[in-house]
């Protein structure tokens, strides 16, 4: 998964803004910085790993290309984390773990209302993606309505 044109933009403001000296590479310390600028939270650990995979110089480094190679792998593995959780929670409340099967859209409202005391139009959300009316919520229905209370 690449990164987009924004996102590149975005990566350089945030690499120049902390290769003061313009040597073309940031350390372990900036990295962490950086990407919280960026809005990744990532632990001490996972930026010296990241460090090391991009950097096979063993330099402590890293170069901006580099840098992107990092963002554009935790962009990967966030995506991947989320697709997991959306899965997790669709199975939670009736489908299958392979994505088959559905879910009832009354007892989606219900848990929605009752259990976390939501107070978005879960209605509307679920007849707008309920394309068949059958008030069953299928996984790619499912995930639609996830991304679409974001």
């Amino acid at each position: 998964m690449g990164l987009t044109k924004e996102e590149q933009d975005k990566c350089w403001e945030a690499f120049s803004a902390f290769d003061k000296d313009g040597s073309g590479f940031i350390d372990a310390n900036e990295l962490k910085i950086v990407l919280e600028m960026m809005g990744q939270k990532t632990t001490e650990e996972e930026i010296y790993r990241m460090i090391a995979e991009a950097d096979a110089e063993n330099t402590g480094r890293i170069t901006y290309a580099q840098f992107v190679a990092v963002i554009a792998e935790q962009k990967k593995n966030q995506s991947s984390s989320n697709e997991e959780d959306t899965l997790d929670a669709f199975v939670a409340l009736g489908g299958e773990p392979n994505g088959d099967g559905s879910i009832d859209a009354e007892r989606l409202i219900r848990i929605i209302k009752e259990e976390f005391e939501m107070t978005i139009d879960i209605e509307k959300l679920i007849n707008d993606i309920d394309e068949d009316g059958s008030g069953k919520i299928e996984y790619d229905e499912f995930r639609q309505l996830l991304s679409s209370s974001d």
